[in-house]
């Protein structure tokens, strides 16, 4: 079980730079898919990203995305006049039978 595997570490670097599946990697380094997780490990290679959704067809454009923010923008109220609501909350007092506000 303990078998010494050698390979190329350039060869690991340069395929995994390239983006190769774990599958290619081992069959060029000659050891098994779970060899090569252990050697990216070792050697602190970095995680691959998923691969991302495609741009679709009817996706907005960044210049719709920012035509659009800029009309939000524009309804936005002026920030520069703030309503303020004044309000009170009424103070209550128990008699014995019931509640009675306090001035």
């Amino acid at each position: 079980m303990n078998r010494q595997i050698e390979y190329c570490a350039a060869t690991l670097h340069r395929m995994w730079g390239e983006g190769a599946s774990y599958a290619e990697i081992s069959a060029a380094l000659g050891c098994s898919e779970s060899y090569v997780h252990r050697l990216k490990q070792r050697h602190k290679l970095a995680n691959r990203q998923k691969p991302t959704q495609e741009i679709l067809a009817d996706d907005p454009t960044p210049a719709q995305i920012a035509e659009r923010a800029a009309e939000c923008r524009a309804r936005r109220p002026d920030p520069g006049i703030v309503k303020t609501e004044r309000f009170s909350i009424p103070r209550y007092s128990w008699n014995g039978r019931g509640f009675q506000t306090l001035g």
